[in-house]
Order: structure tokens, then sequence, then C-alpha cells
């Protein structure tokens, strides 16, 4: 019973969600499962990811050649292999509007709260660019907006950005 009642929500979610992520073990699922799984997902939404993980285990020949047919992008979470790739997928449907970022709810007050002083610190950027502010002192701006980006991330060190865009853009001389 709770089992159905499972799979009720994940149909409903299915339903309301821009893009589904469809996540499968390439080891222990088979072909089968998984298309039967995404004939579940176009069933009732159009827009989905296949991902096999564990990949690293089989190899990416044995593993592309068992699910041959498939559009499937295959990572290892744990060797982190081609978890740059999967990132850029998402990125890429975001960027060409499959996915509405309109509806976004932050849970995390404390994300909440470091996603409102990035959009402060975006204005003060502009502002700057706009008003021809020296770079020193739009550096101090564009390293606030890097530490509330990296509140949520963790994984953001201003000084390699900071030096990227003082490599690529005439700023303050």
């Amino acid at each position: 019973m709770i089992e159905l009642i499972g799979i009720e929500k994940s149909r409903e979610k299915i339903e309301q969600s821009d893009e589904v992520i469809y996540i499968f073990d390439v080891n222990t699922e088979t072909p089968g499962e998984v298309e039967a799984a995404i004939a579940l997902i176009r069933e009732k939404n159009n827009n989905y990811l296949l991902v096999g993980n564990k990949a690293d285990l089989l190899g990416e020949e044995t593993v592309a050649q068992k699910f041959a047919g498939e559009d499937v992008l295959f990572i290892s979470a744990k060797e982190k292999m081609h978890i740059g790739l999967l990132k850029q997928k998402l990125v890429d449907k975001i960027i060409k509007g499959h996915i509405n970022t309109e509806n976004t709810i932050i849970t995390n007050a404390r994300h909440y709260e470091a996603l409102q002083q990035v959009g402060v610190s975006l204005t003060d950027i502009r502002n700057g660019l706009d008003n021809h502010i020296p770079g020193d002192l739009l550096a101090l701006d564009i390293r606030r907006c890097l530490h509330y980006i990296s509140e949520i991330t963790g994984d953001i060190s201003n000084e390699q950005v900071l030096d990227y865009i003082f490599s690529k853009f005439c700023i303050g001389k």
C-alpha cells in the first residue's frame, strides 16, 4: 500500500516538473527496466535527462553497449566522472528555456538571504561599471558577491575569479 502511494506521488511530481532527471545504476538496472521508466516519464513529461551512474565499474564502452539506443549520460558520482558534463547539460536546458526558473522556491533561509545579498552586489557592480568606478573599488563589490555565492556553493575562490576577470578585462588601469 505504501509503495503504491509512493509511486503515485512520483507520477504527480513527474507531471509537475519542468525537467525529470532519471538517475539509475547501470550495474543493476536492465535496458528493459530503463525503457519502462522512460515510458512512464514520457507519459507525464517530455523533458527528461537519463543519467547512468556507476559507469566506472563496468567501463564506459561496456555500459554504452548495454544501453545502446538510449540517449544516456554516463557518470560516476564516486569518481566524479562526467559530473561537469552533467552540470553543463542542466545549464544548457535552463538557458534554452526548458526549465522554468520563475517558480523556483528557496527553502533554506540562509540561502535566501545569501541570494538577496548577491542581487544587491550585482546591482552595485552594474552601477559601478555604468559609472566607470575604478577597478579596485569595483573589486570590493565583486568579492562581496562571490562571498555570498560561496556561502551557497562552498566552492568559489575569490582570488581565482578575480584573477580571471582582471586577466580578461582592462579594469582600473
